[in-house]
C-alpha cells in the first residue's frame, strides 16, 4: 500500500498499476468490479490517472458523503456525467447546481405520492401481462424480459398509452443498450479521437442515439397534436411554469424525457434481474419470499395497495440494489479550488466514487459479499451509518425516482414470485457486466410454475 500523505482523519494515496498514456483507465475498464473495491487499501481518497488527467477517488463512506453533500464545490460533471450529457443533455440528472433547483421544481410534481401510486398500478398491469405470457419450462433471457417490462411501464408513465406505439417501445429496447455501452466506453477511455474513428461500434452508437432522439421527438409532436390533458410525466413537464409564467422549452422537455427514460428503463430492469437471480441462488430467501407473497396475494398480481404488506419482498429488492447497484460508478467535477478529506483539490478535477465498491466495504457492512435481505430490518438499519447505501446517489442530487423505482420493483417481484420461479440454465456462467449500468449480461433462465403455498 502506498500512502503519500496522512492527516489526523484520512489518508490519501495513489491507485496502483498505472500504465503509460492510459494511466489507471485500463484496470477500471477491464476489471472495475475487482479493481475498485481494492482501492480502499490505498487510502480514503485515492489519486487515479485517467489518460493525462489526475482524478480523485472518494473511497470511504465519510469522504463520499462529503462529496454528495457539497454540490456547490463538487458539481455534476467528470468523465461519467460529461459523457452522459451526450444522451441526457442538461436534464435534472446532469444539470449544474445553478439550474438544478429550477429544473427539479418542474419535474417534482411528477413524483408525488399520488403519481407514484398511479405509475405503480401501470407496473401491475404490465407485469400481469408478462407473467401470463410465460409457459412452464420456457427459456427466457431474464434481462431482456425485465427491460421489455420496464420500457413499457416507463413509456406509459411518460406518455399516454394509446399514443405510445409498439414501434417506439421496440426502438427504445433496441437502441438504449447500444447507447449505454457507447457511453461507458467513452467514459472509461477518455480519448476523443478514438471515438471519432469510423468503426462499427462508433457508427452503431451514433445511429442508435439518433433513433432515440427520433422516438422522443415523435412523442412530443404527437402530444402537441393531441392537445388533451393526460395523467403522465410529459403533461407535468409541459404544464409547469416558473413564477414569472415561463415554461420549459422543447429542448428542455426533451432532456427531461430522456433522463426519465434512462432512469426508468435500465435501473429497475437491472434491479429486478439481479433480485430474481439472487433468489434462484438462495433457496431459503426464495422460500421466505414465496411464503409472504402467497399469504398476501394468493396467486394474484400485486397492486400498490399491497406494498406495505410485502416487507420481505422489499428487503430482497434493497439487498439486490446494495450488492449490484445499477449505477455502479459516479463522477463529479470540482468547480472551485476546494478541499476533500482535508486535502487540496484543484478546480476542474474529476471526483469519482463507486456505489458498488462502497456497498461492499466491510467497514460499513457486515459480511458484505453475502446476500442478506434481513440486514434491512429496522433494528439492523440502525447499526449502519446514515446514507450507507447510495444506489440512487445522495444529498440534494439524490434521484427523484428512488421511491418510484422501489415501489415498482417490489410490486413486480411479488407478482412474478406469486406465479413463477426461475432456475439458472445449466452450463451458463454469469459474469457481471459493468457498462453504464451494472447488469448480468445475457442470463438464460428456465421458467418453472409454482404450486400455491409451495416453493418447490
Amino acid at each position: 500500500m502506498t500512502v503519500t500523505q496522512t492527516n489526523s482523519h484520512y489518508k490519501i494515496g495513489d491507485a496502483p498499476g498505472r500504465v503509460p498514456i492510459l494511466g489507471n483507465a485500463i484496470q477500471i475498464f477491464r476489471e472495475p468490479l475487482t479493481y475498485l473495491p481494492t482501492l480502499r487499501h490505498h487510502g480514503d481518497l485515492v489519486r487515479v490517472k485517467l489518460g493525462r488527467d489526475i482524478a480523485y477517488m472518494a473511497v470511504s463512506h465519510d469522504v463520499v458523503q462529503e462529496v454528495l453533500h457539497n454540490p456547490h464545490a463538487f458539481d455534476k460533471g467528470g468523465e461519467f456525467i460529461d459523457k452522459m450529457r451526450v444522451i441526457l443533455g442538461d436534464g435534472v440528472g446532469t444539470c449544474s447546481v445553478t439550474t438544478h433547483k429550477r429544473q427539479r421544481r418542474f419535474i417534482q410534481p411528477a413524483f408525488t405520492k399520488e403519481k407514484i401510486s398511479g405509475y405503480t398500478e401501470v407496473m401491475a398491469k404490465h407485469v400481469s401481462d408478462l407473467v401470463d405470457s410465460w409457459q412452464p419450462g420456457q427459456e427466457v433471457n431474464l434481462p431482456e424480459e425485465m427491460s421489455r417490462l420496464t420500457t413499457r411501464v416507463t413509456a406509459q408513465a411518460m406518455f399516454s398509452d394509446e399514443q405510445v406505439s409498439t414501434e417506439a417501445i421496440a426502438e427504445v429496447q433496441r437502441s438504449f443498450p447500444v447507447v449505454w455501452k457507447g457511453v461507458y466506453h467513452r467514459m472509461m477511455l477518455p480519448l476523443p479521437l478514438l471515438h471519432q474513428l469510423p468503426t462499427r461500434a462508433n457508427k452503431d452508437f451514433r445511429h442508435a442515439l439518433q433513433r432515440l432522439e427520433d422516438v422522443i421527438s415523435s412523442m412530443l409532436v404527437a402530444y402537441r397534436r393531441d392537445g388533451g390533458p393526460h395523467e403522465d410525466i410529459l403533461s407535468v413537464l409541459m404544464s409547469g411554469r416558473d413564477e414569472d409564467g415561463v415554461g420549459l422549452t422543447d429542448a428542455e422537455i426533451r432532456d427531461e424525457l430522456m433522463t426519465v427514460l434512462a432512469a426508468g428503463v435500465e435501473t429497475p430492469a437491472s434491479g429486478l434481474t439481479w433480485a430474481l437471480y439472487l433468489l434462484s441462488q438462495h433457496p431459503e430467501a426464495e422460500s421466505r419470499l414465496h411464503e409472504e407473497v402467497d399469504s398476501v396475494l394468493g396467486g394474484r398480481t400485486a397492486t400498490d395497495a399491497d406494498y406495505p404488506a410485502l416487507p420481505f419482498t422489499n428487503r430482497v429488492v434493497n439487498e439486490a440494489l446494495r450488492m449490484f447497484p445499477p449505477v455502479w460508478f459516479i463522477t463529479r467535477r470540482a468547480v472551485v479550488d476546494t478541499t476533500l478529506a482535508g486535502y487540496d483539490i484543484p478546480r476542474g478535477a474529476s471526483i469519482l466514487f463507486s456505489p458498488y465498491a462502497l456497498h461492499r466495504d466491510p467497514a460499513v457492512f457486515t459480511d458484505p459479499e453475502s446476500f442478506v435481505p434481513d440486514r434491512w430490518l429496522p433494528e439492523n438499519l440502525r447499526k449502519l451509518p446514515r446514507n450507507a447505501v447510495i444506489s440512487f446517489s445522495g444529498g440534494t442530487r439524490k434521484c427523484l425516482g428512488d421511491a418510484l423505482a422501489n415501489h415498482e420493483m417490489t410490486i413486480a417481484l411479488a407478482s412474478i414470485a406469486a406465479r413463477w420461479r426461475f432456475r439458472h440454465k445449466p452450463g451458463h456462467t454469469l459474469t457481471p457486466v459493468a457498462h453504464a449500468e451494472l447488469t448480468t449480461g445475457d442470463l438464460p433462465m428456465i421458467v418453472e410454475a409454482r404450486r400455491q403455498g409451495h416453493s418447490a
